[in-house]
């Protein structure tokens, strides 16, 4: 049998809530899987509008 089919036979019997949040272990091991996982698209993203941000606040500063 293959661990796949193990973690699906052991949960199968826990509690709806537990099985929740093995499924979000589970989500939480993929994620951390790859480094170019959804957190670090995320950080890029999040980087690069507070840049632009700046950009066009900064830009009040070199008007005369």
């Amino acid at each position: 049998m293959s661990t796949a089919e193990l973690v699906y036979e052991k949960t199968r019997h826990l509690p709806e809530n537990l099985q929740s949040e093995a499924l979000h272990y589970v989500d939480y091991l993929l994620a951390h899987q790859h480094p170019e996982g959804e957190a670090v698209a995320w950080t890029k993203f999040s980087s690069s509008e507070l840049t632009k941000q700046y950009v066009l606040a900064d830009a009040i500063y070199d008007q005369d």
